[in-house]
């Protein structure tokens, strides 16, 4: 990350600029948890009810909420990405949630580096740690060793983005299967932003980089390890996403995207800017289109990454599984909690 301030790009000790008033662990009977404990991580894509599920289990436990979600980490924007409310937040503490400056990048590694120092932390004081979220590739990151290579050049990815303007997608894809030709075939070329990605690490590099992805999912966890997902009927999510996106938009999210291009000039790409929503807003604002069609493109474009959280939870191959149609979020937190502490006992009491 390159902060344009001190501290504005610093992940480090963001609780306390996350939580607001309240603290966890509220319910009797539940400040410590029994046997060794372990970490929880919730997935699910948007839409599901991570928050709701995620506040009960963080009270029952007694833990923070490490969030794991790559825009939420943007101060000045809550609505547009849809941060917890302030009575979420004093049901229970949020970290990781409105730390950064909106326009500066925050890595893979980055995150994984500030959210396992909180995983360690919460482990030894409190015998849990959770996190939840719905960027997967961050959350893996932050489990477990990521077989992917560091960052590249930001002059070399910016100068590729302008390319990609310029000439599109497939103009680069071709030229990644010059370079990386195992990279190009497991690449859609319909996904600008990996291609990019791949491209410049192949040319940082000056070599072939691909090491394989099918193990993403596959790892040995830093900790014992609880994975569960969340799961609903898909006409059911669509309906709460399109909900969600009407809700937004109306919400304060325009009001948010209007004052923060009147605060700086945001390029397009970096930060908060690639969120769902901010470019359809900022057409909105520039008169290129109407409130109707950019609620409508909202929920298109949400919809279309609620698919991809789906196909990244398909991949986690020990995750448990929970159909949330008609439950409570007490409900699914009990089980949870259930599965996590009886896999614990067991551990306890079995381990030589």
């Amino acid at each position: 990350m390159n902060a344009r301030e001190p501290g504005a790009g610093s992940l480090e000790g963001t609780e306390d600029a996350a939580v607001r008033e309240g603290s966890a662990g509220e319910e009797p009977g539940n400040e410590r948890p029994l046997g060794p404990g372990r970490v929880i991580a919730l997935l699910g894509p948007t839409g599901v009810g991570k928050t709701a599920v995620a506040i009960s289990l963080a009270r029952r436990l007694g833990v923070q909420i490490i969030s794991c979600d790559s825009m939420q980490l943007y101060r000045g924007l809550r609505v547009l990405t849809n941060q917890p409310s302030e009575r979420e937040l004093r049901l229970a503490p949020h970290a990781l949630v409105g730390t950064l400056d909106p326009d500066v990048d925050c890595s893979v590694l980055d995150y994984a580096a500030s959210a396992r120092a909180m995983i360690e932390r919460d482990l030894g004081e409190k015998g849990w740690a959770l996190v939840v979220g719905g960027t997967g590739l961050y959350m893996r990151a932050a489990l477990a060793p990521l077989n992917a290579p560091r960052e590249g050049d930001p002059d070399l990815r910016r100068r590729l983005e302008n390319r990609l303007l310029r000439e599109g997608s497939a103009v680069l894809h071709a030229e990644l299967a010059g370079l990386d030709p195992e990279a190009a075939s497991r690449i859609d070329p319909r996904n600008p932003r990996r291609v990019v990605r791949a491209l410049e690490v192949v040319m940082a590099a000056g070599a072939p980089v691909w090491s394989g992805r099918e193990d993403l999912w596959e790892p040995e966890y830093y900790h014992r390890t609880l994975i569960v997902g969340l799961a609903l009927d898909r006409g059911e999510l669509y309906s709460r996403i399109d909900r969600r996106a009407a809700e937004m938009v109306a919400g304060g999210a325009v009001e948010e995207v209007r004052s923060h291009r009147s605060l700086s000039e945001p390029a397009e790409g970096r930060g908060v800017s690639k969120a769902i929503g901010y470019q359809e807003i900022c057409r909105y604002l520039d008169g290129a289109q109407t409130l109707e069609t950019t609620v409508d493109q909202v929920a298109a474009a949400t919809r279309k990454y609620a698919r991809r959280q789906i196909t990244w939870l398909r991949k986690v191959r020990d995750a448990v599984i929970i159909d949330v149609q008609g439950r409570t979020a007490e409900d699914i937190s009990e089980e949870v909690h259930g599965l996590a502490s009886s896999a614990s006992d067991q551990e306890e009491r079995f381990t030589p």
